[in-house]
């Protein structure tokens, strides 16, 4: 896809260093950018409708993975994350409502869509990958250090 044909394009500016995280960041861009596309062709809406089900499933499943990512790292910052991850879903779930009743898909839900997820990478999602690797390297440090007095 051209720039003109996509909404968002992945770039490594978005890149957290985290493979997995990273590469669900990338389908999220892409389903964002089928449904730019399908605003675009002027799409039915049972096409719309399964676009946006399908980024709110993945989003759901993105955002679960992401957070027990995060309990496991014992990042201090989940509840505030997970209540941003809310808001974005239940923003997906109301243009799902509202295409339902028969109204459009917004081009100012997508541009939401896309600012606040490539803001989220950059800042929020940023910060706890910074904090796992800087207590991977502490943990890592505190290993060697003490394996020194370890019995032979």
């Amino acid at each position: 896809m051209g720039a003109r044909e996509s909404l968002v394009q992945w770039d490594d500016s978005y890149s957290l260093g985290l493979e997995q995280i990273d590469d669900q960041h990338k389908v999220l861009f892409d389903i964002m950018n089928q449904l730019w596309s399908a605003i675009v062709r002027r799409a039915e809406g049972a096409e719309m409708q399964r676009i946006l089900d399908e980024l709110e499933r993945y989003t759901v499943s993105h955002f679960s993975a992401e957070e027990a990512f995060m309990l496991s790292a014992g990042f201090a910052g989940v509840d505030e994350h997970r209540r941003q991850h809310a808001g974005f879903v239940e923003r997906i779930r109301s243009a799902r409502s509202d295409l339902r009743q028969g109204k459009e898909v917004s081009l100012e839900l997508l541009h939401f869509l896309r600012d606040w997820l490539v803001q989220h990478i950059q800042a929020e999602d940023r910060a706890y990958a910074a904090d796992y690797r800087k207590s991977r390297q502490v943990g890592g440090m505190l290993g060697r250090f003490f394996a020194q007095f370890r019995r032979a």
